[in-house]
């Protein structure tokens, strides 16, 4: 059964999912001209840049979190599960919020402390962060693993790799 709040859950994340495909598919020059169009009276011309791959990663990573979460509700509405299934979905979808507020708390921190667009993906007991730069360095690396250590207690393998 569909309530309201699914209905505006699913409402709502539709529309995201078609405003990044939207951004991913439109030609930088495009938003580029439209930036400078609307601009006309101002020599400064706005460019908007950011690693498509990062990009890509971010818009596969939130539709298969979509994809989960969806699952996992309908278990949690369905009325044939049972309380055990009931239980062990809240827990999933718990630890997959947990692990979204992890992910955007450690591309915040290494985006601000080392300014560099990044990409933190969070599975079972490792971490994942892709770097927006093509010259990597093994001291940045090193840099954002011991950071990403101290603010997750050591707990995951941290591995770092820049595209």
């Amino acid at each position: 059964m569909i309530n309201k709040s699914n209905l505006w859950f699913l409402t709502l994340s539709s529309i995201i999912l078609v405003l990044a495909i939207y951004y991913i598919a439109i030609p930088g020059d495009t938003v580029q001209s439209v930036f400078s169009a609307n601009e006309n009276n101002n020599s400064v011309v706005t460019s908007i840049e950011e690693s498509e791959i990062i990009t890509a990663m971010r818009v596969s990573k939130e539709e298969e979190l979509l994809e989960s979460m969806q699952s996992l509700q309908e278990i949690l509405l369905s009325d044939s599960s049972t309380i055990e299934e009931k239980n062990d979905a809240y827990e999933q979808i718990q630890h997959l919020n947990s692990n979204k507020a992890s992910e955007e708390k450690l591309e915040s921190i290494i985006n601000d402390t080392y300014s560099v667009k990044s990409f933190v993906q969070i599975k079972d007991t490792t971490i994942k962060v892709v770097i927006a730069n093509k010259d990597d360095s093994y001291e940045l690396a090193n840099n954002i693993i011991n950071t990403v250590n101290s603010e997750l207690d050591g707990t995951y393998y941290v591995t770092v790799k820049f595209e």
